[in-house]
């Protein structure tokens, strides 16, 4: 109405001008006089009025032929405050608007500080590759030198197996070194008790010898004695030459008593010999005797080389035994330890790749939103935007999960019909969707649901939905107050501010209860009863009057609420 006003105004202007111009040539031409004017004032005043008049009959003509201006002019008060409220609610989304600035280039510098963080991380990725190379490395080399240990500990096992038997071999061979000792021992015993036997038939022998010996010595001693006798005889026989005959018989009786001694003396050197033919008979048994003892003593001081021979190899070989278990108890522990380190490896790389797996999904994470945050700049700063961030896209009743598909086309078809493009032109992320069908489970009955734009969406791209359900029961019934206040009456400004701030209310209880904004009529109230409630207000007496704000139908948030005042 206001584009048709204006130019009928510039237009009656325009007329206005040449017929106050005409009249008042026409005047002049005349000469009139009135009231004793000149002719030239009387002109110029016929000119004013002339003007006056014709606009006065244009206007009264367009307000006849236009009943809605002179309402709107009416109006134009009681529109003031709202024009006013917009004009701070301009001002507010202006303030918004630089704020978002503000936040685009905080996005900025945090898009630039995540650029950074992206080269930190990719150098630290970089860096942890290279340590999780080491660590394969080092693995590798530790599972080498397992393997390695493990050959040696075979190795070890099988000559601990060598040993133990060369030990078993040893210790058979010394017992049966010691029986043999032991054996030597009682042959030993028994020659020494036969070699004593021998000894004593050799003192024996000795004895005989020697008593042998005395009685050959008497005997030759005797003999000397005899052949002393027999030199005397024979002095006395060659000095008694002459009285030899009549010694015959005494010389006779002496030459027996000469051969009988002489045979004595022939007897005791035969005993003498056979004594000392028994002597050296058992001087050679002695020596005999002895040199097997000396055999005996020999075999003896060989079989205890040997049996010290088969201790020292049976300490050797319990050495080596010792030897070996601390180098398997060394090798175990060594494997232990390998094995603590490998599984600390293990642990460590796992980690490391759970933190290079968290790493990499925050990082993209960070990048999804960096883009997001670029391209909602990008697009309010370059496109129009099909959907503002928390705008509504599409609100409607699902029966049941089952129908949460087709909910979605439609929200889909909704979002492509205000210029979102894609495949699908409306996105739901798959926690969001799981979060709506626990939700939509949970509820159990027929449900609102409505989805708005989660950023800023511009023409061409797809818009990501966040999604919200209510039950769809009924919230308040028709001609029941939804917000009731009482207001103060007077003051025209006071009362509508009052009553704004009853209408906005009940807005927000509405809202907050699952109804969209964009559901209620006129965002409120409608102007027409607006002014019929401030009319009604300003007639009342008194200094207080109840106030309620009610919907003509069943308020659900599924339904249009249309909102109207209500008085006791």
């Amino acid at each position: 109405m206001l584009w048709l006003f204006l130019p009928f105004v510039v237009i009656l202007s325009g007329v206005v001008a040449y017929a106050a111009d005409t009249i008042a040539r026409k005047a002049g031409r005349r000469h009139l006089r009135w009231f004793g004017l000149r002719p030239k004032s009387t002109a110029l005043l016929v000119a004013v009025l002339s003007g006056m008049g014709i606009s006065a009959a244009s206007l009264a003509a367009f307000l006849l032929l236009n009943r809605n201006a002179v309402n709107t002019i009416a109006q134009a008060d009681q529109l003031r405050p709202q024009i006013n409220a917009l004009r701070e609610e301009v001002r507010a989304v202006q303030h918004d608007l630089q704020a978002a600035q503000r936040d685009r280039d905080a996005a900025r510098k945090e898009a630039d500080r995540l650029r950074q963080e992206r080269e930190a991380t990719r150098q630290s990725l970089q860096k942890a590759t290279a340590e999780l190379q080491a660590a394969q490395t080092q693995r590798a080399a530790a599972q080498a030198q397992a393997q390695t240990l493990q050959q040696r500990v075979a190795e070890l096992t099988q000559l601990r197996v060598q040993l133990e038997a060369r030990a078993a071999q040893s210790r058979t061979r010394l017992a049966e070194s010691e029986a043999a000792l032991a054996s030597s021992r009682d042959r030993a015993r028994t020659l020494d008790a036969r070699v004593q036997a021998l000894n004593g038939q050799v003192a024996t022998l000795d004895a005989r010898a020697a008593q042998a010996e005395a009685a050959a010595q008497a005997a030759q001693a005797r003999a000397a004695e005899a052949q002393a006798r027999a030199t005397q005889l024979d002095a006395q026989v060659r000095t008694l030459e002459a009285s030899r005959q009549r010694v015959e018989a005494q010389r006779n009786q002496l030459a027996q008593e000469r051969d009988a001694a002489r045979a004595a003396r022939d007897a005791a050197v035969a005993a003498s010999a056979q004594a000392q033919a028994q002597r050296a008979a058992a001087q050679q048994e002695r020596d005999r005797l002895a040199a097997e003892r000396s055999g005996l003593l020999a075999s003896r001081d060989r079989l205890r080389r040997e049996r010290d021979a088969a201790a020292q190899a049976r300490a050797a070989a319990l050495r080596d035994r010792d030897a070996a278990l601390r180098e398997r108890d060394r090798v175990q522990a060594d494997l232990a330890a390998l094995r603590t380190q490998q599984a600390d490896l293990r642990a460590a790389n796992e980690a490391l790749a759970r933190d290079l797996a968290s790493t990499r999904a925050s990082l993209g994470k960070l990048q999804d939103e960096y883009s997001s945050t670029r391209d909602e700049l990008s697009a309010s700063r370059n496109t129009d935007l099909a959907f503002p961030k928390n705008d509504l896209v599409y609100a409607g009743v699902v029966p049941s999960v089952r129908n949460l598909d087709s909910f979605l086309e439609n929200a889909a078809a909704a979002a492509s019909s205000r210029g979102a493009k894609g495949n699908p032109a409306a996105r739901l992320s798959s926690s969001a969707r799981a979060a709506l069908e626990t939700k939509l489970r949970g509820l159990n009955t027929s449900t609102f649901v409505q989805c708005r734009a989660a950023s800023n969406t511009a023409v061409g791209f797809p818009v990501d939905l966040s999604c919200d359900a209510r039950p769809n029961l009924i919230l308040y019934r028709g001609g029941q107050p939804i917000r009731r206040a009482t207001v103060t009456l007077g003051d025209t400004r006071s009362l509508q501010s009052q009553i704004q701030n009853l209408v906005q209310d009940a807005v927000v209880d509405l809202t907050t209860r699952g109804v969209p904004s964009e559901y209620i009529t006129n965002q409120g109230l409608d102007v027409n009863e607006f002014v019929d409630l401030l009319a009604q207000l300003s007639s009342r007496s008194g200094p207080n009057a109840v106030v309620g704000i009610a919907a003509r139908d069943d308020v659900r948030p599924g339904g249009r609420v249309d909102l109207y005042p209500v008085l006791p």
